[in-house]
């Protein structure tokens, strides 16, 4: 199931940054909702336990996708495919332009599925990820 998390959602925020502590050991969701506008999250929950967590920002007229992950142990049974549909989806109902995402270009995984669902290379960013190149990746809704 997928729950849109909101800056009063204080006990599910809580679980999430434990959840997930690679990457909220230097940030927080209250405070990424302080200080930015345009910063939205969503949980995939299965059986009371938080699993996935996408984070991505609403610019109007288009997304931005910063973070897509899921627990290790739950991996490689299609939640990834699950929560990144309900992007797209969420997208669709709003009519924006595109995504865009950016993505290791070692990372493998990722890459074929983001393809899966439409996305394209439109360009490399060099050492972007502390010296790593990354790939600028699209899909175009319209």
């Amino acid at each position: 199931m997928i729950q849109i998390i909101n800056i009063k959602d204080k006990d599910i925020i809580e679980k999430v940054e434990h959840t997930f502590p690679s990457f909220f050991s230097n940030t927080s969701i209250i405070n990424d909702f302080n200080q930015n506008a345009f910063t939205k999250y969503f949980i995939y929950i299965e059986k009371s336990n938080i699993i996935g967590i996408v984070n991505y920002f609403d610019l109007i007229d288009r997304f931005e996708l910063v973070y897509i992950e899921v627990i290790e142990k739950y991996r490689n049974k299609k939640i990834g495919s699950l929560m990144l549909e309900h992007l797209i989806e969420i997208g669709e109902n709003k009519s924006i332009n595109n995504i865009t995402l950016e993505v290791k270009i070692d990372n493998t995984k990722a890459l074929m599925l983001y393809k899966k669902y439409g996305f394209s290379i439109v360009a490399i960013r060099k050492g972007y990820y502390n010296g790593i190149d990354g790939y600028l990746m699209e899909r175009k809704m319209m």
